[in-house]
């Protein structure tokens, strides 16, 4: 996660550099960045070495920002980057299994031998192909169980809201308040007290000023 977090932070810097110009280091691409680290080491974090775990979350870090990216280009709206955090990582961590995986750490973690390693450990691929297929299987199943389903939302017009709603923001159209009502009031509490505590000192000032030579110290 570490890992996969800095390599974010340093891959968007280096991309908003060259496109902009002028480089900045965005807290939101390395928290997912963080995310997708956590998410592609979730199925080898008994099975794979130390250095394996910070090439898998280095990978990640690159995966999530490029998939972002897409996302954007192809004009797919996920605002909370689900898709390139969990899609993507987890397809990615799942292939890391095949490459890093050991026969000793398997046999530690599960308590069964077994001369299937990732590829990059000295394994013949079987490991790999099987990981290759649960993906795919993964994917069948949600496709058949959940496409007839948002099919059927896209017909009955309830997949999405109206423009109005987007405009105006789902969560007071829906819930009734703003999703920044709260931290406002919140930081206007906080200016209200501040600004009575400088009042306070400031009068306080004031007052020994007018005392003059009379002041005791």
């Amino acid at each position: 996660a570490a890992s996969a977090g800095v390599t974010a932070l340093i891959a968007n810097f280096y991309l908003v550099e060259r496109i902009t110009g002028e480089g900045s280091f965005t807290l939101s691409a390395t928290m997912n960045g963080c995310l997708g680290g956590l998410v592609s080491i979730t199925g080898s974090c008994g099975v794979v070495e130390p250095w394996a775990a910070v090439i898998i979350g280095s990978v990640s870090g690159l995966l999530y920002l490029v998939t972002s990216k897409l996302l954007i280009r192809l004009r797919i709206d996920d605002a909370v980057d689900a898709v390139p955090v969990h899609m993507t990582n987890g397809v990615w961590g799942t292939i890391a299994v095949g490459l890093f995986a050991k026969s000793d750490k398997i046999l530690l973690a599960y308590g069964e031998a077994t001369e299937d390693e990732g590829v990059f450990m000295g394994g013949n691929g079987t490991l790999l192909g099987c990981q290759l297929i649960s993906i795919l299987f993964v994917q069948g199943w949600v496709t058949v169980c959940l496409l007839p389903f948002f099919c059927l939302l896209n017909y009955m017009g309830w997949f999405r809201t109206s423009s109005t709603d987007e405009v105006e923001g789902l969560d007071r159209r829906y819930h009734g308040a703003s999703p920044h009502s709260k931290s406002q009031d919140f930081n206007s509490a906080i200016d209200a007290e501040m600004c009575g505590r400088t009042h306070k000192r400031l009068r306080r000032s004031l007052d020994l000023l007018a005392e003059g030579p009379n002041i005791q110290i």
